[in-house]
């Protein structure tokens, strides 16, 4: 039997990119991501912030993302203005990014 392949209907793989947020830089999404529609993000570690406003988050000022949740975010627009920062210790956030044939 041929091995299977599995899929979200509608929805073509993009990219991934590992973010380990660690001293007071923020981190934006690689060039990959940009291209990206649906973003699933996951926090592991420590809370996470974000901003996508073009102000760079902070150790106390974003938007929190909480540790041990998936969030799925759908009509990204590709910005390079989404930006990461950790809340305290070391956060990392994995990303996953999708689109939607024929975008």
């Amino acid at each position: 039997m041929a091995p299977r392949s599995t899929r979200l209907a509608g929805l073509v793989a993009v990219g991934f990119q590992v973010m380990s947020l660690s001293n007071s830089t923020a981190v934006a999404l690689n060039s990959t991501l940009r291209g990206a529609r649906v973003l699933d993000i996951s926090v592991e570690t420590n809370a996470a912030r974000y901003r996508a406003d073009g102000t760079v988050p902070a150790l106390t000022t974003g938007v929190v993302l909480q540790k041990d949740v998936t969030y799925r975010w759908e009509g990204f627009n590709g910005t390079a203005l989404l930006k990461f920062q950790r809340t305290t210790g070391v956060s990392k956030v994995s990303i996953f990014g999708w689109k939607h044939h024929g975008d």
